[in-house]
């Protein structure tokens, strides 16, 4: 029996938010019409979408694949009941988009296959450079459109910026670490421990700014520019980290565990965004794609699991 697009969007919401009563909270239902509906999805398929514990749910290896999916259904039902006023394959031109490093590997493929089927005339030029140069790219006009973390950027003169996803960062552990049963973890009982840093669009001298904050020095064992060499030094147990929930996977590529605890002190989010001049008269190809990529972020097509959309 195929699932109704109520339980897929009550399953989603509770994937997203991490909490039961949060999903019920958004969704104005019950708690009990939740628990029953994911039930009765796990009873269907034969297996678990989601694991409990006392501060939530978390999703399952397969739930992950099931929540990609379940998402993709529900943009598209929202986008058949919204259909365009105008024909979107009238809307042409060329439109240059500069995206850094994460956003390009984590959200980038879900975002290309709605504009392929938005505007299909499109012809749509992706660069991958540092956030500095996509912001100077775009104050310059050779740049249209630039999707980076925008929670990095120190100077918005000349931009105007537009959040698309928010990922609070957590701690990372291996299933063996000596925390593993712990609901939270405080920065200074983390002081001995190995830490991984991973070396990508400006990470490091975000978390120092966290690190200083609360006078914690990080025992810092191995820098790498290679997020699965981070999942598999945490995964084996030689070390930990603190990542946002969209770079969060359940598993490194030796199959094994990742952990995720919450900080107790206050880290700051990574918020993912769009960035386009103050100056220049954008083209209505580039107005057009913004509007999609800023819908898509709403309706869920571009978070993970646990990210928080704005």
């Amino acid at each position: 029996m195929l699932p109704s697009i109520r339980h897929l969007q009550y399953f989603v919401a509770a994937a997203s938010t991490g909490q039961i009563s949060r999903a019920a909270a958004v969704l104005n239902v019950t708690q009990s019409s939740i628990t029953i509906a994911i039930k009765g999805l796990e009873e269907e398929l034969g297996y678990k979408l989601l694991f409990r514990h006392s501060k939530g749910v978390f999703l399952t290896s397969r739930g992950e694949v099931f929540l990609h999916h379940a998402q993709a259904l529900l943009s598209a039902a929202e986008e058949l009941m919204d259909l365009p006023p105008f024909d979107e394959s009238d809307i042409a031109g060329a439109v240059t988009v500069g995206i850094s490093y994460t956003v390009s590997g984590y959200f980038l493929p879900r975002l290309l296959t709605v504009i392929k089927r938005e505007l299909p005339r499109l012809k749509l030029s992706l660069v991958e450079l540092p956030r500095h140069d996509i912001e100077e790219g775009v104050r310059q006009g050779t740049i249209d459109l630039g999707i980076i973390l925008i929670s990095d950027v120190a100077d918005a003169t000349g931009l105007e910026m537009a959040p698309l996803l928010v990922s609070k960062r957590q701690l990372w552990i291996g299933l063996d670490h000596r925390f593993a049963a712990r609901e939270t973890i405080s920065l200074q009982e983390l002081t001995d421990e190995p830490y991984v840093v991973v070396q990508v669009d400006d990470h490091e001298h975000t978390m120092q700014r966290n690190w200083d904050k609360y006078g914690f020095v990080p025992n810092i064992v191995f820098r790498t520019q290679s997020m699965e060499a981070v999942r598999s030094f945490v995964a084996a147990g030689y070390g930990i980290s603190i990542l946002s929930d969209m770079v969060h996977r359940s598993w490194s590529l030796n199959a094994q565990r990742i952990l995720q605890k919450p900080i107790e002190e206050e880290i700051s989010p990574l918020i993912t965004g769009c960035i386009w001049s103050s100056s220049l008269q954008p083209s209505p190809a580039t107005v057009r794609l913004l509007e999609i990529i800023r819908s898509s972020s709403r309706s869920g097509v571009l978070a993970n699991s646990q990210d928080i959309k704005r």
